[in-house]
């Protein structure tokens, strides 16, 4: 299937684009919808499927429906264009853009980028269990010098 040629964006529509297209493949952890107009393929991760939580993207969209989407990030990785897609940022009856400015895609972004900033470090709780206080015989605290 592949020409030999290096993949290129050109092709590609613009960023933020919206556009209706075939899902071409359905996995557990999103759908891969057919670009109009080029050869290449997007992925709607199960993230960006709906608003609300899907666990099996198949009880969402099924091999050959039309869906619109919004194309909201691409590209290159190991010499391939990585096409990311969104539909719950569009109106799936009509088309339309249900967020025009971007922000919902740039919080979902910023918040995701600051779980790949976790460090892994552990968390001390300073919390004293099982204890009780000396002045006034609470249990779950502790004496506090004044």
């Amino acid at each position: 299937m592949n020409s030999g040629r290096p993949e290129t964006m050109e092709n590609l529509p613009a960023l933020y684009t919206i556009f209706q297209g075939e899902v071409a493949m359905v996995t557990d952890y999103g759908a891969f919808i057919k670009i109009p107009g080029c050869r290449k393929q997007g992925l709607v991760h199960r993230t960006h499927m709906s608003s609300c939580r899907v666990d099996k993207p198949s009880e969402i969209v099924d091999v050959g429906d039309k869906v619109w989407v919004k194309l909201i990030g691409r590209e290159m990785k190991n010499d391939r264009i990585k096409v990311s897609l969104s539909m719950k940022v569009v109106n799936q009856g009509t088309g339309k853009d249900l967020d025009p400015n971007n922000i919902i895609i740039e919080q979902e972004e910023r918040r995701r980028r600051s779980f790949q900033d976790y460090t892994g470090q552990k968390i001390t709780l300073e919390a004293v269990l099982n204890t009780t206080c000396k002045k006034c015989g609470c249990k779950g605290e502790e004496e506090k010098e004044t």
